[in-house]
């Protein structure tokens, strides 16, 4: 239903209007012998000049729904010029995203490496690779925010394969370049673990070469197994039988506990950067991090420390056996050309030593 009000209506009088609104619809009505609720929610729009068809009203209607705060005590919003930008920001990132995915676009879309350093063969053992997107008039976009937008909008699946294919040509153009024994480990959505025909699609894929899968490393997050521990285990357990090792990131902060993670189908667990930080700034002694990496191995699991930002935190991990490390006192995240150069420099001068 559509309500006109007057021109020049105050704010707050438009407020206790839609808040009578809803009050008249709290008593059920009757259908039949039952009792039928009728939930209501209240978008406001100022006409303006812009608004040149009753179609454009209703949109810039539709677009404050999803701003109603959850638990409100009145569903009502009031439509600001942020959500229409807002909008027009999700549609240009999801252009260029399905232009990426469709083969059209084959530079907005890139990875960058993080080296990781094996502690006790001071060599760079492998990568991270990072998923990078940069478009025109918006910049660099961050990660977090088109992950979450391509998950929401279901194109995850397609968009993980499209950075599963790139980390695949990286590590086939190092083979090619007799680069041997270095992983390139890639993050997976819960989406695409969960997907049918997801170990399928890993089988039959032209650009997975046995080589390739052998040098490949699968991340997930804690997060991931909430809802879904034994369907999401049982993938992970064929995906290992493939050769493709398994690490769970930001362990620590969720929901695994030291029995569920022996249950699970992994090699590693990664340290999350909370408590590689607090190394810095804490006496040894109010430390957890030890514990941590003591309670992994007598589980029979590497542990990679990520966020390592200092020497006194890679001294720390060091001292209490930590196996790998990654973060800014090792590299940023650099273009395959550099990771590549990176890895025969570092790996070259420990060898010289």
């Amino acid at each position: 239903f559509v309500v006109v009000s007057g021109s020049g209506e105050a704010e707050e009088r438009l407020r206790k209007l839609a808040e009578r609104r809803i009050c008249s619809c709290d008593d059920p009505g009757s259908e039949g012998t039952d009792l039928q609720y009728v939930d209501i929610q209240i978008a406001i729009v100022e006409i303006q000049a812009r608004h040149t068809s009753t179609d454009k009203i209703l949109q810039d209607a539709l677009l404050t729904f999803p701003h109603i705060e959850e638990n409100a005590a009145h569903p009502i919003v009031f439509f600001d010029e942020r959500m229409e930008k807002s909008l027009q920001r999700e549609d240009k990132i999801m252009k260029v995203l399905r232009d990426v995915i469709g083969g059209k676009d084959e530079i907005s879309f890139y990875l960058e490496y993080q080296p990781k350093l094996d502690l006790n063969k001071s060599r760079i053992i492998g990568f991270e690779a990072l998923a990078r997107l940069r478009i025109d008039q918006l910049g660099q976009i961050p990660p977090d925010e088109f992950i979450a937008l391509a998950e929401k909008k279901l194109l995850i699946n397609e968009l993980g394969n499209h950075i599963l294919q790139l980390a695949a040509d990286f590590l086939g153009r190092m083979q090619g370049q007799g680069i041997e024994d270095i992983t390139v480990a890639v993050n997976i959505s819960g989406i695409q673990l969960l997907r049918e025909g997801f170990v399928e699609y890993l089988q039959r894929a032209p650009y997975l070469s046995g080589r390739i899968l052998q040098a490949m490393e699968f991340e997930i997050t804690e997060s991931v197994l909430l809802e879904h521990y034994e369907q999401i285990n049982e993938t992970l357990e064929q995906i290992k039988r493939m050769g493709i090792a398994v690490s769970l990131d930001d362990f620590g902060t969720g929901f695994s506990s030291l029995s569920t993670i022996g249950e699970l189908h992994i090699d590693t667990v990664k340290i999350d950067r909370f408590f590689i930080s607090r190394i810095s700034r804490l006496p040894d002694q109010d430390l957890i991090t030890s514990d941590i990496i003591s309670m992994a191995h007598k589980i029979g699991l590497l542990v990679v420390a990520e966020g390592v930002e200092d020497e006194r935190q890679e001294a720390y991990l060091r001292k209490h056996g930590c196996d790998i490390i990654q973060g800014y006192l090792i590299s940023r995240p650099l273009a395959e050309q550099d990771a590549v150069a990176f890895l025969r420099d570092y790996n070259d001068s420990e060898r010289e030593q």
